[in-house]
This record gives structure tokens, C-alpha cells and sequence, in this order.
């Protein structure tokens, strides 16, 4: 099926929203996006159908959604829009790092693709924005979730998967930015929180924080050459 990619700004914000979890997890399903966007899953529900009559997802009711090919290529456009925003506003403008997420929302559905290359060669093609988040795919299946590290292991943080404000100020707070070094000392007993040392300071970590920072091996993490020795991040279906 052909499709138009000249698609509504709400259109490629779900598309965007797709793409992120793709990246991230085997399935991604209308719950997710729900809660992703912060919608009622009745209204994803009906957005997700005239997605798939427009050729940009495959979608079956309780089956899980999947991008299309032209449903992909408008996704990848926008977050690596939205990106080079975060990196604007923060590389040059100094916003904080836990602000520029929502202050680009609206911005990058009306950026032509002239500004997009024009911003990218002001910013000298930056290949992540502030929280570590590639803009291409092969850079992000290298890393992995710190909640997959086992005792011992030793790892450099890559991206801060979530980009609200509050958990933003939280792993700030803690030190856990991306490029800062971190080990895993041990988890507490009866599946409890990870016990990770960054400097020379301990934090108990519990899995919603854990799940949501991703890291590289520390030996290869600058080079960007080596996953961990962990559960592989699933390849986004066509």
C-alpha cells in the first residue's frame, strides 16, 4: 500500500510513541501506548485502526502493534527532529535537561525538512539527544537496561529511557547521566531493589527506575562496538 507521509501532527506523535517502544520491547500494545501518551486506551484504540487503514501500522485487536515501512521512516523522522530540538535547546540554549522533552513536543511536528538539516549541520550532526537516545537504530540495540546487569558488572550509562521531568531530576540527583560510570554491587533479597555504586556512593535502585537507564559495557561503551552479555533488545518488526 502506498502512503502519503505528509501525516497529521497527532498521527506522528504516536507514530513517534511506536517507534520508542519498539525499540525497547518484543511487543508493544495498546496499554503501553496509553500510558506512554497518557490517553485512555478506548481513544488509541480508534487511532490505531485509521493508522492501519492508512498503511502506517499493522494492528490486530490484543495481537500487538507493528510499524509499516512508511510508518517507520515517519517515526525515525520525528524523533530525530525532536532530538536535534532537545539539542538546541539545551547544547545551546542552556535549558535544563529535565525540561527540554516537553518544552519540543509541539515544536517538532512543524520543523521543514530544510530547518531539520540546517539545525543538524548548526550542531555539528549530533547522534543522540541530551538523555543519551540515538537517533539511529543500530547505536541503540548496543546497550541494554541496568536492571539486566548482574553483580559485579561494571557499565557506563547510555540513555535515560524515561524523559519525564521528575525521573529526570531524580537520576540527576543521583548522578546517573549518560557517560557516568556505575557498578552493580548486588541485589537485595526476594527480588529487591539493585544496589548500584556511582563514585563512591551506594543507591538502593527498584525496577522502574533500573529498567529505564540503559547502559554499554564499560570497556567498550565509548566506542559504541560491544552489546552487554544480556538479554538483546528486539529488533523493531516491519
Amino acid at each position: 500500500m502506498n502512503v502519503d507521509l505528509a501525516v497529521s501532527a497527532n498521527t506522528e506523535e504516536y507514530l513517534e510513541w511506536i517507534y520508542r517502544l519498539s525499540k525497547e520491547q518484543d511487543r508493544v500494545t495498546t496499554t503501553d501506548l496509553a500510558r506512554k501518551m497518557k490517553i485512555s486506551p478506548a481513544s488509541v484504540t480508534g487511532m490505531l485502526k485509521r493508522l492501519a487503514e492508512q498503511g502506517l501500522i499493522h494492528y490486530q485487536p490484543y495481537r500487538g502493534i507493528a510499524l509499516t515501512e512508511g510508518g517507520r521512516l515517519v517515526g525515525a523522522k520525528i524523533i530525530r527532529r525532536h532530538a536535534l530540538l532537545e539539542r538546541l535547546l539545551y547544547d545551546v540554549l542552556g535549558l535544563p535537561w529535565h525540561k527540554v522533552d516537553e518544552a519540543v513536543r509541539d515544536i517538532e511536528h512543524y520543523i521543514t525538512e530544510e530547518v531539520e538539516e540546517r539545525l543538524a549541520h548548526f550542531l555539528g550532526y549530533p547522534t543522540t539527544c541530551p538523555h543519551g537516545e540515538p537517533m539511529d537504530w543500530e547505536l541503540a540495540a548496543a546497550s541494554t537496561r541496568l536492571s539486566q546487569l548482574e553483580a559485579g558488572k561494571t557499565a557506563v550509562i547510555s540513555r535515560i529511557g524515561d524523559e519525564s521531568p521528575e525521573f529526570l531530576q531524580y537520576v540527576e540527583s543521583l548522578g546517573l547521566l549518560p557517560g557516568a560510570h556505575l557498578t552493580v554491587t548486588g541485589r537485595a533479597p526476594f527480588n529487591g531493589p539493585l544496589l548500584v555504586r556511582v563514585g563512591d556512593k551506594e543507591y538502593p535502585l527498584g525496577d522502574g527506575v533500573t529498567r529505564n537507564i540503559w547502559v554499554h559495557r564499560a570497556s567498550v561503551a565509548d566506542t559504541d562496538s560491544e552489546p552487554l552479555d544480556t538479554e538483546p533488545i528486539a529488533t523493531p518488526a516491519a
